[in-house]
């Protein structure tokens, strides 16, 4: 059961909900309007790096770059 992130159109409020079906009704908690919608979220996910170490990134649609860069060129973050 996935955990979505919603912004309402009423009061700019973001949060998130645990979504059991697809066709449940969501509602802000803040004003309990039913007008919201889902907001593109930020993922993070592990991966091994150099001699077994783990490293963290965070990668974001949002923007150019990813979290983790100081610049426009990702390639490193690849």
């Amino acid at each position: 059961m996935p955990i979505f992130e919603y912004e309402c159109d009423d009061c700019c409020e973001k949060f998130e909900r645990l979504v059991f079906r697809s066709d449940e009704p969501v509602c802000c908690p803040k004003c309990e309007s039913s007008g919201v919608h889902r907001v593109m979220s930020v993922c993070g996910f592990k991966s091994g790096g150099d001699k077994g170490a783990a490293s963290s990134r965070t990668a974001s649609t949002a923007t150019s770059s990813c979290a983790g860069c100081h610049s426009h060129n990702c390639g490193s973050c690849h």
